[in-house]
């Protein structure tokens, strides 16, 4: 045991955002347990009284526990360690403190905020976590976690000839992505299709294969309302070698397009987005905010009561 200085840290969260943050210090001889519950004791008394720093960024709450999720929250400190004169690896509690209250939903350490902490179901036990299962050395392995999401049911719907549903999760595949790059806003899809797929060899656009979104997922046709409006071309699916080419009855008949092709283009549209994850903080920090809000058949599957064993009749 050694007398030390630790510190409370407290981030103000204000109308659903932080642009503060605030530090209180305290000289204390005991082991680090002990060190810890005087820091958590002492929250109501500091978090008033701390002295406070603008934080480099803003944040609302979900992108600070992304920080956490990363698990790198002490480098939007600094300014304040060099002002207390903190010692390396100094010993700290961090707070949220909401319109003036502190909220602590579980204590969680430094980070990063993975694995069991972050899942754990009461009753239910836990899931995967994608950053325990996708993080190496190398980095965020994310081509391979939306490969493993994604493409896998994808591929198996297509090699069963179930070109429907196959088209389905490939359009929802991209809805995805789009969210994740935009967040929910209007046009997100075709901005993300535009920005990273090559739909030139389709000979369809990214407005059509909206509208085909659409229709597909919705109702499961091909005439979307813009469509049945004459504003934009339907476009249909078709599987088979070489190109396809067919007299139309009507101007108005669906447009064919390689299934397969725009399949391998979302993919290497992937591959070429993901390349900007490892190397782009802030980015990984949002694809953090926003995939967590998702589902995939591995998570959800960890938690159910079914048994796996027996088929649906």
């Amino acid at each position: 045991m050694s007398t030390e200085r630790i510190f409370n840290i407290f981030v103000y969260f204000v109308e659903g955002t932080a642009t503060e943050y605030g530090v209180r210090h305290h000289q204390f001889d005991g082991s680090d347990s002990e060190k810890i519950d005087l820091l958590l004791s002492k929250i109501d008394q500091d978090h008033s009284i701390a002295r406070r720093f603008r934080l480099s960024r803003s944040f609302t709450p979900e992108e600070w526990l992304a920080v956490y999720r990363y698990g790198q929250p002490l480098q939007y400190f600094e300014e304040a360690f060099v002002h207390f004169r903190a010692r390396p690896a100094p010993m700290y509690c961090i707070t949220p403190i909401v319109d003036g209250l502190p909220k602590v939903d579980k204590q969680i350490g430094s980070g990063p905020y993975r694995g069991d902490a972050v899942t754990h179901q009461e009753g239910w036990g836990n899931m995967p976590d994608y950053l325990v299962e996708y993080t190496s050395e190398k980095g965020f392995r994310f081509t391979d976690l939306i490969h493993d999401d994604y493409f896998k049911a994808i591929r198996t719907l297509f090699n069963a000839k179930l070109y429907v549903s196959c088209s389905k999760l490939l359009m929802s595949c991209v809805d995805t992505l789009a969210f994740v790059e935009h967040g929910d806003s209007s046009g997100n899809f075709a901005r993300w299709v535009t920005a990273y797929v090559d739909l030139e060899p389709l000979g369809i656009s990214a407005d059509e294969l909206w509208e085909f979104r659409n229709s597909v997922l919705h109702m499961t046709n091909l005439s979307s309302r813009k469509v049945i409006a004459g504003k934009v071309s339907p476009i249909m699916p078709f599987v088979g070698g070489g190109a396809f080419t067919m007299p139309l009855a009507a101007s108005s008949a669906p447009k064919p397009f390689d299934l397969f092709g725009l399949i391998m283009a979302v993919g290497n549209a992937i591959g070429k987005w993901g390349d900007k994850f490892n190397s782009d903080r802030d980015k990984l920090l949002k694809f953090i905010e926003r995939y967590d809000t998702t589902i995939s058949d591995s998570r959800v599957g960890r938690l159910s009561t079914a048994n796996p064993d027996v088929p649906l009749q």
